[in-house]
């Protein structure tokens, strides 16, 4: 068996992906994940603390999947595509960990998450700081640029996850395109 906290943190990912915040009790997660509720509350404090270190591992995936064959030696484009594909590619076959970040961050939860991820996003504000510097992005602050570049790719994959549209190689290239020429002049 795997080790318990990580089948506490799955079995909520699951559950909420699911049923959602509120209709995921603590007993439910205990039950689903094979320990007891005690065992829950050595990991974590509560509930919102187990939301948290959960989200914290959610976010940690995205990034390290981004990031996935990452070189600073690649041109500007290329390295912005390669994050734009490695999140959307990491996205499609992951919808419980999409549907959780969503709901997640849309939820006034998100204001208690202590994140520190700096080592992990530089590679992120390198691009866009780069970019800005050589006058390839309109200048906006680069979180502003991170959401024109990956927000459209969310909404696109969360319909093809709801099952709205698919999500095919021709769709994807023309996204990304469209999110490229979104951030640059």
């Amino acid at each position: 068996m795997k080790d318990k906290r990580t089948a506490i943190l799955e079995s909520t990912l699951s559950l909420i992906s699911e049923r959602g915040f509120h209709n995921t009790p603590m007993s439910l997660i205990a039950k689903t994940s094979g320990v007891s509720a005690g065992i829950i509350y050595h990991y974590f404090a509560n509930k919102d603390e187990l939301l948290n270190e959960l989200y914290k591992e959610v976010k940690l995936g995205f990034m390290r999947a981004m990031l996935a064959n990452y070189s600073e030696e690649l041109p500007l484009q290329e390295r912005f595509m390669m994050f734009w594909y490695n999140y959307v590619r990491y996205s499609l076959s992951n919808s419980a960990r999409v549907f959780f970040h969503e709901q997640f961050e849309n939820s006034p939860l998100v204001k208690h998450v202590e994140e520190d991820f700096s080592e992990e996003v530089a590679p992120f504000f390198h691009l866009f700081g780069q970019g800005l510097e050589e006058g390839v992005f309109i200048p906006l602050h680069p979180v502003a640029l991170y959401e024109l570049s990956f927000a459209p790719a969310t909404a696109m994959v969360k319909r093809h996850l709801s099952g709205v549209l698919e999500m095919d190689d021709a769709l994807m290239q023309s996204l990304a395109d469209a999110c490229w020429n979104a951030i640059t002049l």
